[in-house]
């Protein structure tokens, strides 16, 4: 040993010591289960809140994408996944109805009642749009107004809904309505004209009070219209190119200049040679005067018990 020399001994040292770490790492890989991803794209506490129940179901989980995501033994994602739904979990960060059930009703006012019930709304809201595969989060805000009391007029609620896609993808003209008219059957009184949709964006997918005539609605509707247009007619395009260039090898953009003016046309035309009867009335009359044939008065009618037609 003495022969080697320092720096041989070092190395022999190294060597010995990477070894072993090596066989700890090994032994301690083998000793883990496999993970695998129970839920993604999650937000900080509905991560930390799902880790905490998992390991109190006594399972090792993992937080891992900064907090995104978590991952659980393989062989137990799929049970606990259906553990977690059965505590509804993950929440997106949303309070829904169960907030009632961690409110003491004893001493609570209406108007505490009444912001509770419109979050639970608004929540529960946000997680059945936010099922929709295409749609990463949704956040809905709802205006009910309270009719006052001797007040005559009625004031409509309206509701707003922010998107958030997944990747690039966006809502069709189908798909923007269905969410218009979820919110609108959730909500009474509400109407689907009174909905408006932006993305996290801040692009405008449907514009609320659709009833309203002013010029920044029309404008807005005829370009809506016209992006429809352009979209139909790139994605007809692209589909006939497909069946000869092969699927994915095409891609069409249409830009299309659309005329949305409207013209009215009153016209009072005045014909003094066109004789056209107005009105007409026709009255119809019918009298009948018949006078009964009498006897003849004569003093042999006038004696008492006479006989008629005596004379």
């Amino acid at each position: 040993m003495r022969g080697l020399g320092p720096v041989r001994l070092a190395m022999m040292g190294g060597v010995m010591f990477l070894m072993l770490g090596f066989f700890i790492f090994l032994l301690t890989k083998l000793g883990q289960p496999n993970m695998a991803l129970l839920f993604s794209e999650l937000n900080t506490t509905d991560s930390n809140t799902i880790a905490a129940e998992v390991g109190r179901l006594g399972f090792p989980a993992e937080v891992r994408d900064q907090g995104t995501s978590v991952w659980v033994p393989a062989d137990k994602a799929l049970d606990l996944r259906l553990k977690m739904a059965d505590r509804g979990l993950p929440v997106g960060g949303k309070v829904g109805f169960e907030i009632f059930d961690e409110t003491d009703t004893l001493g609570t006012t209406d108007f505490l009642q009444n912001v509770n019930l419109r979050r639970a709304l608004e929540g529960e809201l946000g997680r059945t749009i936010q099922s929709m595969d295409i749609v990463h989060r949704a956040r809905v805000h709802l205006v009910m107004p309270r009719r006052q009391l001797f007040s005559r007029e009625e004031q409509q609620p309206s509701a707003s809904v922010v998107l958030a896609m997944r990747s690039n993808k966006r809502l069709d003209h189908e798909q923007i309505s269905a969410v218009q008219n979820l919110v609108a059957s959730a909500v009474p009184g509400l109407k689907p004209g009174r909905i408006t949709i932006i993305d996290d964006k801040g692009k405008l997918l449907s514009p609320g009070f659709e009833d309203d005539q002013s010029v920044n609605t029309i404008a807005a509707k005829n370009e809506e219209r016209r992006r429809g247009v352009e979209a139909r007619m790139a994605r007809t395009i692209e589909e006939l190119l497909e069946k000869t260039v092969g699927f994915g090898n095409v891609r069409a953009e249409v830009n299309a200049d659309m005329d949305f003016d409207r013209i009215s046309t009153t016209e009072e035309i005045y014909n003094p040679d066109g004789q056209v009867v107005r009105s007409t009335q026709t009255v119809e009359r019918a009298a009948r005067n018949q006078e009964s044939e009498t006897d003849a008065v004569t003093v042999g009618t006038n004696l008492p018990d006479a006989a008629p037609g005596g004379g």
